[in-house]
């Protein structure tokens, strides 16, 4: 030993054990495979960035105006049957009223938050399920990657997603039912019971089919299937009796209206392209059934089972002319899970493969963030790719909403065209949910509320055939179809015609006064 060094550097083993140290922490992926948590916490911005941010659009605007309607009872008087019901059957908007009465956030901070959370939770169930099907973290990790990818996949026609740009109750029924797949793997019936009891409080209708795909991965992995069999045989003998028993109901005409309105309850309604959505997966899962080792063929099993069984179910049972209930229920939505495993599967075989073949899996990879990129630019192409809370919107529809929100009474009600979220530039961005203000019925959004809950029908009806081409209306017909309703201000684009006061207009729209 050198008398003139410390003991620290005289001591072999320590400096070994400092080497390993360091090699390790220099080497990422052996790090983050020690280190799961750490490795999805820097892949969620990254997911942010590539997917995308748009918290008052879609179904996102639906659920922020229930928030704002439970903090602010006095918003959305005329209205209240479309900014309510969708809080009737879930805790969600009702926990984020709370969140911003304890928390003393604003709203768009703390929704900002809560999608960041929900993408990291939604790859860290993909990271639990992956790690009980596949052996080696570099499977592992090509599942997580590939979610984190095909984040905002669109699920073929049933107008979901896997997850989406903004923030709903699926945000998180969805990572919870991702733990609830894993216990059932790893046999805690306890633990998996209490995570989808925790989806149900979020997502009712989700969550029974995430309860449905752990009972089919439960006895698949019993290898049980004479008990599968057992399971979906009465299933579909149910369906098929609700089916002969409603067929001839007579239901509420404006809540009839509001079903056949949605085409992607109805297989019939689906656009051509849509259809390999449906059937290219169960292809490939079925394939992976026979050549998959047994971790990973259970749950390509049960996927296949599951939207094999929905797709008979929904071409045998809905229909247009058919049973409004089994298309309330939209068995479809069971492909949500079909695709969610088909990612994840597919993601371990890319991971196993990238150790031989890295360049061209990496660049498959790089194809897949650039082609959902493209896609939700071509979504929201005139809203900014990330709507920070803060910053003013490009939008100039959203423009236009947030001038109202500052210049108009607040007892005011609004009327636009029914089909105003497909004008161009619009980008589906909510108008009650922006502008905080009541707003006569329109078909798209307003319709889909209607189609879920009856009680909103009736005025979805009488609203969105009052604004029916309003844009293309004379001001004399707008003031007719409009007055008995209440109206007193009205959103046009910037082009339409009008004789009537507008003190807002911008190079998409134009608000005006409908009455003084």
């Amino acid at each position: 030993m050198d008398p003139l060094l410390p003991p620290k550097f005289c001591n072999p083993d320590r400096s070994a054990a400092k080497w390993r140290d360091l090699r390790f922490l220099l080497n990422p992926g052996e790090f983050f495979a020690q280190h799961p948590v750490i490795g999805i916490a820097v892949l969620t911005p990254a997911v942010l960035l590539v997917h995308g941010y748009h918290p008052l659009a879609d179904d996102g605007a639906v659920y922020v105006t229930g928030v704002k309607k439970l903090v602010n009872q006095s918003l959305y008087q005329t209205d209240a049957v479309f900014a309510s019901s969708p809080t009737h059957l879930s805790i969600f908007a009702h926990v984020l009223a709370a969140l911003l009465q304890w928390t003393h956030l604003s709203l768009p901070v703390l929704l900002l938050a809560c999608h960041v959370a929900s993408i990291f939770l939604f790859l860290l169930g993909s990271w639990t399920l992956a790690a009980r099907i596949f052996p080696t973290p570099a499977a592992r990790w090509g599942a997580v990657l590939l979610a984190a990818c095909c984040f905002t996949l669109p699920v073929a026609g049933t107008s979901l997603s896997i997850m989406d740009p903004y923030v709903t109750a699926r945000s998180f029924s969805t990572p919870l039912s991702l733990f609830g797949l894993a216990a059932v793997l790893d046999k805690q019936w306890g633990e998996a019971v209490l995570w989808l009891a925790l989806a149900a409080l979020l997502h009712p209708l989700m969550a029974a089919y995430a309860a449905i795909a752990m009972v089919t991965v439960a006895l698949a992995d019993r290898t049980a299937w004479r008990s599968l069999g057992l399971f979906y045989g009465p299933g579909f003998t149910l369906c098929a009796a609700i089916f002969v028993a409603t067929r001839h109901d007579d239901p509420d005409l404006a809540y009839s209206r509001a079903a056949l309105s949605r085409s992607y309850f109805f297989l019939s309604s689906w656009r051509w392209y849509e259809y390999p959505g449906l059937v290219m997966p169960l292809i490939l899962l079925g394939i992976a059934c026979g050549r998959a080792a047994w971790p990973a063929r259970k749950l390509s099993i049960a996927a296949t089972l599951m939207g094999s069984c929905a797709l008979l179910t929904s071409v045998c049972f809905v229909h247009r002319s058919g049973s409004l209930v089994l298309a309330r229920l939209q068995v479809l939505r069971a492909f949500h899970f079909v695709y969610i495993a088909g990612v994840l599967l597919a993601g371990g075989m890319l991971g196993r493969l990238a150790q031989q073949h890295r360049r061209a899996i990496g660049l498959l990879y790089l194809s897949l963030l650039l082609a959902l990129f493209a896609g939700q630019r071509l979504a929201y192409p005139s809203s900014s790719h990330v709507e920070w809370p803060g910053l003013s919107p490009r939008n100039r529809w959203q423009q236009a909403f947030l001038w109202i929100r500052a210049n108009t009474p607040r007892d005011a009600i609004f009327a636009l065209d029914n089909d105003y979220i497909e004008s161009a530039g619009e980008d589906a961005q909510g108008f009650r949910a922006t502008a905080e203000r009541s707003a006569v019925a329109d078909f798209f959004k307003d319709g889909g509320i209607a189609s879920n809950f009856p009680q909103a029908a009736a005025p979805w009806w009488q609203g969105s055939q009052a604004t029916a081409k309003l844009n293309g209306a004379s001001d004399a017909e707008r003031s007719a179809r409009l007055t008995p309703l209440g109206v007193t201000w009205i959103v046009l684009p910037a082009q339409a015609i009008t004789g009537l006061p507008c003190p807002f207009i911008n190079a998409s729209v134009r608000v005006c006064r409908l009455s003084p």
